[in-house]
């Protein structure tokens, strides 16, 4: 079984495949490094169901990411795949520090060139390195000499940056976190149809929220049921929301089991249009997700490590299965093993690092502050 895959007239004609494999949630054994062999039977299977893009970053994994990549990926012909990552605009201070990490990502992804490549997560605050060292003259003359294919940006941030950025008229694609939910609760619809104005080709990130999609609430789950059963799960209702897009040129799933991906090569075989009541299904389901109150974290673990040892996006895992589910005494005992283990919220010192780096915007000390009652209260 293949997936789909399209022409991008924007992109030379060339044809990708509509579903995208992310390398940023690969598995990993218990010291937190990528189990290669685990890993590298994914991106065999998705090679062989047709998937020829593949996403990372140089700050994936640690670092690792790029390697882990470069490496599974060098058995293929290389005009067989795309590779796509990312210059983190943040960790660059310096013109040299721009160009050696650039180098340094050739050498890991064992390339000659990037197809893909992005300035990662702009907002406007980052926009200001961006600015004060010629970062977008540097992709147009990097482009210019054959070392990437396709200039483009990934983007957490406001609508004004957005469009400031799309009328600079210089880039070739944009990734944006783009799902049923955050297409009206951040107001991803606004940044899509920019860049569909503008004949700019979407890549999507996001597409199940960091996995927080694939495992609504029971009464969501229920209404999913009656549009398909079994062969549509709550992961695959979300990638056929963004199957129905047309500018969504590539749709990422940052996978880590091989079964993720069997599952999901099986939902990119068909690109059928959903029906008015299909989608109405899932304004109903966001609804329902959106009442839960929970903190919209995506698990990408950009806020760690923590300098005071608190395991965020675990913390913020507990609050939200707790809001959804109702289980008090599953949440009582994840936090208690996070308390034991000397990562759980009463470590936090309020520095506030952590939200310089979330690219979701969340006030993180606030809510941890927040919801440290609720979880000790439910250990009770």
């Amino acid at each position: 079984m293949q997936v789909i895959r399209r022409k991008i007239e924007q992109w030379g004609g060339i044809e990708v495949s509509r579903l995208g494999f992310g390398a940023m949630r690969l598995p990993v054994g218990g010291d937190r490094k990528i189990d290669w062999a685990k890993a590298a039977a994914m991106v065999d299977k998705a090679v062989e169901s047709g998937v020829n893009y593949f996403d990372t970053a140089y700050l994936y994994h640690g670092g690792e990411s790029e390697l882990f990549l470069g490496e599974a990926l060098k058995k293929y012909p290389r005009d067989s795949y795309y590779l796509a990552t990312k210059m983190p605009p943040h960790r660059v201070e310096t013109e040299d520090e721009f160009y050696r990490i650039f180098e340094e990502q050739l050498h890991k992804l064992q390339t000659d060139h990037i197809d893909f490549y992005l300035l990662h997560g702009l907002s406007a605050i980052r926009l200001n390195s961006v600015r004060q060292l010629n970062m977008v003259d540097k992709l147009a003359a990097m482009k210019k000499a054959g070392k990437i294919r396709f200039m483009g940006f990934s983007y957490h941030g406001d609508t004004d940056t957005f469009r400031e950025l799309i009328d600079m008229g210089v880039w070739d694609f944009a990734q944006i976190q783009i799902n049923y939910l955050d297409y009206a609760m951040i107001n991803a619809k606004a940044l899509y149809d920019k860049l569909t104005t503008a004949n700019i080709p979407c890549i999507c990130m996001e597409p199940i929220r960091g996995g927080w999609l694939a495992n609504p609430p029971d009464e969501a789950k229920s209404l999913m049921a009656g549009f398909g059963g079994s062969a549509a799960t709550p992961a695959g209702w979300g990638f056929r929301w963004c199957i129905d897009k047309d500018n969504l040129a590539v749709i990422l799933s940052g996978m880590n089991t091989l079964e993720q991906v069997e599952e999901n090569t099986g939902t990119f075989a068909s690109d059928s249009k959903l029906t008015p009541a299909q989608n109405e299904m899932l304004a109903k389901v966001s609804a329902i997700i959106t009442g839960a109150k929970t903190v919209p974290c995506t698990a990408c673990r950009y806020c760690m490590d923590c300098p005071a040892g608190v395991d965020i996006p675990e913390v913020f895992r507990i609050y939200n299965h707790f809001k959804t589910f109702k289980n008090a005494f599953r949440a009582g005992e994840d936090y208690k093993a996070l308390i034991h283990f000397g990562h759980g919220v009463d470590k936090c010192t309020r520095c506030g690092a952590c939200s310089l780096q979330c690219p979701q915007e969340i006030s993180i000390p606030e809510e941890l502050d927040a919801i440290k009652d609720i979880l000790l209260n439910a250990q009770r």
